[in-house]
């Protein structure tokens, strides 16, 4: 009798598992797909245009303190500023990498990295920014020759340089630095920022 009884309770059960779910509960199912296709979407948007507006010049040069008072004047006295062809490159051309996922890692490690620095004050002084230039100027040194100036060659491609076109001096230092295997950065260190050698000198 017990078992009988307990195997009608499983038949049950089993029943109810199987049973087609009420209209209400079918008509969940798309409601809901739909609301998370709908925030999924509204989140990528968001998270794309966020990434796309800190790495426009505007936010580079405008949004620190510290960008806006020691780099950027610098940076507009150079020659990727203004120069006789009119062709400019920015913040992001030289610091943010064009593809994925070094675009990403750029964004996430430098910008914390930077945020992290402007909250505590790293360089919120023009005494601070010196005594920091040198390990600031080593570290893009550093990335821009592991990645063979990779953000550089996004303009500079050296298959299409007429070397022999160029004047007798960076004729020369160009042949024999792509003979050498050398890297953009291995030469043009100071061109959009004062070296710390130079800022030495103008102390």
């Amino acid at each position: 009798m017990k078992k009988s009884k307990n195997a009608a309770t499983n038949s049950s059960r089993w029943q109810l598992f199987w049973r087609g779910a009420s209209s209400k509960w079918l008509l969940g199912i798309p409601v809901g797909a739909w609301v998370m296709f709908a925030f999924g979407l509204f989140s990528m948007i968001g998270f794309e245009v966020v990434l796309h507006k800190t790495g426009t010049e505007e936010f580079c040069t405008t949004a620190c303190h510290s960008m806006t008072s020691y780099t950027v004047p610098e940076w507009r006295e150079s020659i990727h500023y203004k120069n006789r062809s009119g062709v400019k490159a920015a913040c992001p051309d030289c610091h943010i990498p064009k593809s994925y996922p070094e675009y990403l890692w750029a964004k996430a490690y430098d910008g914390t990295r930077h945020l992290i620095g402007e909250i505590v004050g790293s360089i919120d002084t023009p005494e601070k920014y010196e005594q920091r230039r040198l390990i600031m100027a080593e570290r893009v040194w550093r990335i821009m020759k592991s990645s063979d100036s990779r953000e550089c060659r996004s303009c500079h491609i050296v298959e299409s340089m007429q070397v022999t076109d160029q004047d007798q001096r960076a004729s020369r230092a160009h042949s024999l630095g792509l003979a050498a295997g050398e890297t953009c950065i291995d030469c043009h260190k100071g061109i959009a920022h004062v070296t710390p050698e130079e800022a030495a000198l103008e102390l």
